[in-house]
């Protein structure tokens, strides 16, 4: 008995000492200019990197003499930055222990505006976010074929009132039909944008943007031009054919081009470009964010007999000067002007990311309808 006691004792003298190697901090320190102090402990390491949403490059961390490694900012606007810790110049990144709330490989750090960001939370009256499953017979690879979309309806919406105009807003590649209201904070934008009047009341549709599900899961289908082809034809079929029929049948919204309009990110801008475009008797109002337009022929993938027949709207489009797909994103805009078509086309510090994209629907929504 007094053995298991003696073992006991100094097993807890070991832990206790274990923790009290491991200091009390903050990871995270958000200062009165919007400049952050980030830490990360790690004794071992001989390097650590921030790695900072819209920041192309890592930003090397110092170490103090206890092990803590950290690096303060230059003051950040408002905004939800995505951030994570490289160790010792490893491609695989780690998290912030402490920071629960999370966005894939990237916690996430909000820095408030004052007043509030369009996607903040300002205490604007709430639209309502619902899930639709359905049976799907044109994409592939779906477990029970059944396929899913989201719809935002704002504040108020009546169902016997004035038809509402449409925005069917498509995800990023890895993504999924809640990623927009998840990460994007698309209902609270509209929400916000509403309330002051800067948005027309608008009913969102998010749908499961793939035609095959293996390009769901193999990011190198980027390079086999045959597979983009495809998973664009067929998402675009289930689009035109499964999901704003029962959109149109469910809930009570217009149906004309000027009342519909389209929006997509990366995978979504490239689907929302070359569909909308496609189909200017279905959508009036079209638009792309760092579209994924590489390596696409342009004239095959909207000919020329097509762009005859539109309503003249402004094709907007926008993608951060440090997006490695901004080159093709300007082909593409000089492409249209080529063909007569106004293009909006934004440049805006930042990478291929959420605050590229984030921003970009508040300009949007603003603009249509």
């Amino acid at each position: 008995m007094r053995a298991c006691w003696t073992f006991a004792v100094l097993l807890g003298g070991l832990l206790s000492a274990c923790a009290q190697s491991i200091p009390s901090f903050r990871s995270t320190e958000v200062r009165a200019d919007h400049s952050v102090i980030f830490r990360y402990f790690d004794p071992h390491a001989s390097r650590v990197d921030l790695v900072l949403e819209n920041r192309a490059d890592r930003l090397p961390m110092q170490k103090s003499a206890n092990g803590m490694w950290s690096i303060t900012t230059t003051p950040l606007r408002p905004e939800i930055y995505g951030y994570r810790f490289a160790i010792d110049g490893k491609a695989q990144t780690v998290h912030d222990p402490q920071n629960p709330v999370r966005r894939y490989g990237n916690d996430l750090l909000m820095i408030p505006g004052k007043p509030p960001e369009p996607w903040e939370d300002a205490g604007a009256p709430r639209g309502t976010v619902t899930q639709h499953e359905y049976r799907s017979s044109v994409v592939i690879g779906l477990p029970r074929d059944r396929s899913s979309f989201v719809v935002y309806t704002p504040p108020g919406y009546n169902p016997k009132d004035k038809p509402y105009p449409v925005l069917y807003l498509l995800h990023v590649w890895g993504d999924r039909p809640d990623s927009w209201t998840r990460f994007g904070q698309a209902n609270l934008i509209l929400d916000n944008l509403i309330a002051q009047e800067k948005a027309k009341p608008t009913v969102v549709v998010m749908p499961l943007g793939y035609g095959d599900m293996k390009f769901a899961d193999d990011y190198d289908l980027w390079e086999n031009h045959e597979a983009v082809e495809r998973n664009l034809r067929l998402f675009e079929k289930a689009l035109l054919t499964e999901i704003m029929p029962q959109v149109e049948s469910m809930y009570n919204v217009r149906k004309d081009a000027e009342g519909t309009a389209i929006l997509g990110a990366s995978m979504g801008g490239l689907e929302s470009l070359v569909i909308g475009l496609n189909h200017p008797d279905r959508f009036g109002w079209v638009g792309g964010e760092s579209a994924a337009l590489k390596n696409l022929d342009f004239d095959a993938e909207v000919p020329a007999s097509v762009m005859k027949n539109t309503l003249r709207r402004p094709v907007w489009m926008v993608c951060g000067r440090g997006d490695e797909l901004l080159e093709s994103n300007r082909r593409f805009a000089q492409w249209l002007r080529g063909r007569g078509r106004t293009v909006e086309l934004e440049e805006p510090d930042g990478t291929h990311s959420y605050i590229v994209w984030r921003e970009g629907l508040v300009q949007f929504v603003s603009r249509i309808f």
